[in-house]
């Protein structure tokens, strides 16, 4: 409950409370550069916001850290400053030189990635707004020039600049219509209404001596709350969230607006509900610190082919395409075992459709055949269809938001009903109740609807369809075609006894619809005398504008007065559109093995349809409900301990049932508001709600805060110690995106605080699926591979120095030339290692989709298992071995130019350095399983590089070629024995591997072998009728228990049960 900044008294008088905590704020409205600007104590941060790591002064010391925090760059950072003592056995340009590169392109991979959030930043803050500069005088000024106190004249589809009190709109009735896109997700408009002491000040000159004063709360992330006293003309008003407009909003259906800056900057609640950028590092990479960092130049090319990704492209809705914006993070994707969700603009498109209603006892409407139905038929028998699927005989005429038909209402048919004056009353319910204005529409004469909700809208179309056309509204007012005007009053459905008559019937209908994953509302009215309704109206306002703890009480008991003895007319059930492919992409990402929370701010019933409507749900799931009793929710600032143990009791018996029907396979669902989370995550209490939690298979969190989502995904983080996914589209996102280890903002048609703040931004949910499944597990296998591959090949390379130090007694003679040792990262093996890194492929993208359980192997971590770390490690060691031991024998007392001269240093050295190029380039050749012209290119291609080298460098003379002067030409290359011992080195140093790879793939496949199999023996044009296909197939879709696959089967078991009780045969 909000604290207040004033109280009643005995008398009813009011007496202003001021300065107690989190109540300091003070606004001198018209006076910010007078009071503002000399008081110190009310000077507040300007409106300038940045989302950047860096800036110039920070970028250069938090940028050198970020790279030597690294023990990698920190080893050799060593090796470096080694290199300039005189004992160093090689050159300081061949150490420091790889050295400033890698740190110098990750550093300028770190500064590109933020100049793009500065740019963003910089469009942002150079948005202009009209401000008040005196005597009615609006000049232009940049946002970022803002201050408190300023008033600013907001027009039609602009944003406003900062959090604002509402003055006065174009509307004589004090009103505007807000657009809350970029803070919630909502697509659909707000209502806000200034105060009617300021309905006067609508024109310019009307500012030039207005002052007024404003008491408020102090800085806070509640985007749905605002406590504070407005003082003006001599007079003290109440202010409520109707009276601010937040940051970022957009005035829409509203020529103009004026309001004065309450919050900037850093203070409004938009920036309150972010954080700052984190800095983020995947778990591969703080696993392997000690690799060399041509890892960043591999993961900007990475990111720039997902970028490019032509499958990822929304041509329909957004025109606009998956973008990678921190490139450190894409083997992440590989990985992720909880995706954590919003619901607004992330699941859903925001439209609502009516589908169905139940008036008096009766249902009524057929909307489109279910998809779950329609797939139980097909999969049962088509002749099944008439038991549990309805028809629907649309005319061509078909209305948006209106997806209803039945002949027993439909086309006015309802005027011929039994029941007619609960009919009427109905619809009269239904077009009246509701915050919504008529809008032309394209000048056609036909009306379109704006309001609060999605919902309003769809009642308003379907009221107009039935015949009851809602068409104009005022301050008191709304106006009814061909019925008379009346009040409205807001009620919620608390039934008289004689109002009861349909409840059982209806209750039926609402179970039903919701199964079906529709939002229902029930309907009912109540009668009021003129005297009553005055009567209760006094005491509602004296409520509201009481300011002190007890508000929110008083105000609940005057509901309760009005909110009593209703008459039930029925319901209604509103589908809440998906956006397209949001069931298969989730039924895709539960057969990967991801467990799915859905974080929404929205109320429980409307969160468990949304639950079904996309199979996170499903009628054969047990479901935990975790909420406060009523008599906590009225007791909870005394008895917080009561609550905690209530909460924890819960908890505790959902687990103890989870236990006990363990062996059956069941599956669970565990459903919490926000209240109860609160208590939940406690630190005594939060162990056993996320032990529970993680053995459900589906979490949904309704009625959160985003602060509360920020914390539900670092907890969850914390205790799971698995890679975290949240995604969303609004600020109240932000704080959830930037906790989790990989961050996804949905960029849709409006709204950018959420892509600001995340990792990779998508223009639909549906897109996570090829982002994760396909880019997702390309990456995290590339990047395992390739590490291991530069353990082995270092490795091999580097203890052959060691080996000749031990044979010479460690004297600190080097086998090797000084480039060679340069040459080897830099050109002749970094090429096959960047092809791999970006082109790999162990099955295709199709495949990939169409197995989602391939993508368990990287939550399983299979590919860099410290098994496969060791095993790579032993066999960079044997390779060395060979290599050194061969040469050794080989060369080290055998005659080997004319006239019997033995191999000298530069001899040796060249030849086992040949022998470490053939072994460890062909060595990638073995671990690459798709081959591109570039793979061949690069591969032999470094080969060939080594050899020109050499001839090269052997023509140059002495003084600065050493040992190497036409050493390739007098030496090497008409030396048999040159040839055949890099034969036998190459052979003998790969047979381990070769070995591994045929028993592995012989006796103990992985799935991605089978499928490489199959895809490589089968026949092409009948692949998917192949019984191993098959087979593979189904076994990605067992042991699941959310998503559309799962929710198909379980309805398949119900209605199979159902036709053998009626003694139907099926399939």
């Amino acid at each position: 409950m909000a604290l207040s900044l004033a109280c009643v008294l005995n008398d009813g008088s009011q007496v202003r409370e001021f300065g107690g905590p989190g109540f300091t704020r003070v606004v001198y409205c018209n006076e910010p550069r007078r009071m503002h600007k000399t008081k110190p104590a009310y000077r507040y941060p300007n409106n300038y916001i940045t989302t950047r790591k860096y800036n110039f002064a920070t970028f250069l010391p938090k940028a050198i850290f970020e790279q030597f925090r690294r023990v990698a760059n920190l080893y050799f950072l060593l090796a470096a400053a080694l290199s300039l003592t005189y004992w160093a056995p090689f050159s300081p340009e061949s150490v420091v030189a790889p050295l400033v590169l890698v740190v110098g392109i990750s550093m300028l991979k770190e500064g590109v990635e933020d100049w793009h959030r500065f740019m963003q930043d910089l469009n942002v803050n150079s948005r202009t707004v009209k401000v008040h500069e005196g005597d009615g005088t609006f000049i232009y000024k940049t946002w970022k020039m803002v201050k408190v106190g300023d008033v600013v004249k907001v027009e039609k589809n602009e944003y406003f600049p900062s959090d604002l009190l509402f003055i006065s709109s174009s509307y004589e009735d004090g009103i505007c219509y807000v657009d809350t896109m970029n803070l919630d997700g909502e697509t659909h408009l707000k209502v806000k209404r200034c105060l009617e002491a300021t309905l006067a000040l609508d024109d310019d000159v009307e500012f030039s001596k207005f002052n007024a004063t404003v008491h408020c709360e102090d800085p806070n992330p509640n985007l749905y709350s605002f406590v504070g006293n407005f003082e003006f003309e001599g007079m003290s008003y109440p202010l409520g969230p109707a009276q601010v407009l937040l940051r970022d909003s957009k005035l829409r259906n509203t020529e103009y607006v004026y309001g004065v800056v309450i919050f900037s900057g850093v203070d409004t609640k938009v920036v309150q509900n972010s954080t700052s950028s984190p800095s983020k590092r995947s778990r591969v990479e703080r696993k392997m610190d000690k690799i060399i960092y041509i890892l960043f130049s591999l993961l900007v090319l990475q990111a720039m082919l997902i970028n490019k990704d032509i499958e990822m492209y929304d041509d329909e809705v957004t025109c606009k395409s998956v973008e990678a914006r921190t490139s450190n993070l894409n083997e992440e994707l590989g990985q992720v075992e909880i995706i954590l969700s919003d619901k607004t603009g992330t699941l859903t498109c925001n439209q609502m459709e009516f589908r169905k209603c139940s008036i008096a006892g009766i249902s009524y409407g057929a909307g489109d055949i279910n998809e779950v139905d329609l797939a139980v038929s097909e999969q049962i028998s088509p002749d099944l269809e008439r038991y549990y699927c309805y028809s629907c005989a649309l005319g061509s005429d078909v209305v948006k938001d209106f997806n209803f038909y039945d002949d027993r209402i439909s086309n006015k048919m309802w005027t011929r009903s039994s029941n007619l004056s609960d009919v009427v009353m109905f619809f009269k319910v239904m077009a009246l109740c509701h915050t919504g204005i008529a809008v032309e529409n394209d000048g056609k004469g036909q009306l379109k609807y704006e309001a609060e909700s999605p919902e309003e809208v769809a009642f308003l179309i379907a009221a107009q369809e039935f015949g009851f056309t809602f068409f104009r509204r005022t301050q008191s007012l709304l106006l009814l075609k061909e019925f008379d005007t009346s009040s409205l009053v807001e009620v919620e459905s608390r039934l008289a006894e004689n109002g009861k008559h349909y409840k059982q019937a209806t209750t039926a209908h609402l179970s039903d619809y919701a199964e079906d994953g529709l939002r229902t509302l029930v309907f009912g009215y109540r009668k009021l005398e003129q005297e009553e309704y005055e009567s209760w109206s006094e005491i509602f306002t004296k409520a509201k504008t009481t300011m002190r703890p007890e508000r929110e009480e008083l105000l609940e008991s005057a509901s309760e007065m009005i909110e009593k003895e209703l008459i039930l007319l029925g319901a209604v059930a509103i589908e809440d559109k998906l956006q397209k492919g949001v069931p298969e992409c989730i039924d895709k990402l539960a057969q990967a093995g991801l467990k799915i929370w859905l974080l929404t701010g929205d109320k429980k019933e409307t969160a468990i349809n949304i639950g079904f409507a996309c199979s996170l749900l499903k009628h054969d799931m047990k479901q935990f409900h975790l909420c406060l009793g009523k008599e906590g929710k009225r007791r909870i600032q005394e008895w917080i301990t009561d609550m905690k143990e209530d909460i924890l009791l819960q908890i505790k018996t959902a687990y103890q049932f989870i236990h006990e029907e363990s062996k059956r396979n069941v599956p669970f669902a565990l459903i919490i508001d926000g209240e109860a989370l609160e208590h939940a995550l406690r630190s005594d209490v939060k162990e056993h709600f996320l032990r529970l939690a993680a053995d459900c298979a589906s979490v949904i969190c309704c009625r959160v805060s985003p602060k509360q989502k920020a914390l539900v995904t670092r907890s969850v983080k914390e205790y799971t110690g698995g890679t975290i996914l949240a995604i969303g589209d609004g600020a109240n996102d932000v704080g959830m995106i930037q906790e989790a280890d990989i961050g996804v903002g949905i960029s849709g048609m409006e709204g950018m605080q959420a892509v600001m703040a995340s990792d990779f931004s998508l223009p639909q949910f549906r897109y996570l699926e090829r982002l994760l499944l396909v880019h997702g597990q390309w990456c995290y296998k590339r990047i395992s591979k390739m590490i291991l591959y530069f353990i082995y090949k270092n490795v091999a390379f580097g203890l052959t120095l060691f080996y000749v130090e031990i044979c010479t007694s460690f004297s600190g003679g080097v086998i090797y030339n000084d480039w060679y040792m340069t040459l080897f990262n830099v050109a002749l093996t970094s090429l096959p290692v960047i092809s791999l890194g970006v082109l790999e492929q162990d099955v295709s993208s199709s495949v990939c989709q169409q197995f989602p359980a391939l993508y368990q192997q990287g939550q399983q971590n299979i590919y860099f298992s410290w098994w496969r770390i060791v095993g790579w490690i032993m066999n960079g060691v044997f390779a060395s071995l060979t290599i050194f031991t061969i040469n050794i024998n080989a060369f080290a007392s055998s005659a080997f130019r004319d006239k019997g001269n033995v191999a000298d240093i530069a001899i040796l050295g060249a030849i086992t350095y040949t022998c470490v190029i053939w072994t460890v380039n062909c060595q990638i050749a073995l671990i690459i399983n798709h081959f591109t012209w570039i793979h061949h290119f690069f591969i032999w291609g470094s080969i060939a590089f080594w050899y020109i080298f050499l001839y090269v460098y052997g023509e140059i003379p002495p003084a600065h070629s050493k040992g190497g002067f036409h050493l390739l030409k007098e030496a090497l290359i008409s030396a048999p024995t040159f040839w055949l011992v890099t034969l036998l080195v190459l052979i003998i140093s790969l047979l381990p591997y070769f070995l591994h790879v045929a028993i592995q793939r012989l006796f103990i496949p992985m799935d991605n072998h089978v499928l490489q199999e199959i895809l490589k023996h089968g026949k092409k044009d009948n692949i998917t009728d192949n019984l191993m296909w098959l087979r593979e197939q189904d076994h990605s879709r067992n042991k699941i228990h959310i998503g559309f696959s799962a929710r198909v089967d379980a309805k398949i078991r119900q209605v199979k049960a159902q036709l053998l009780r009626k003694n139907i045969p099926f399939l």
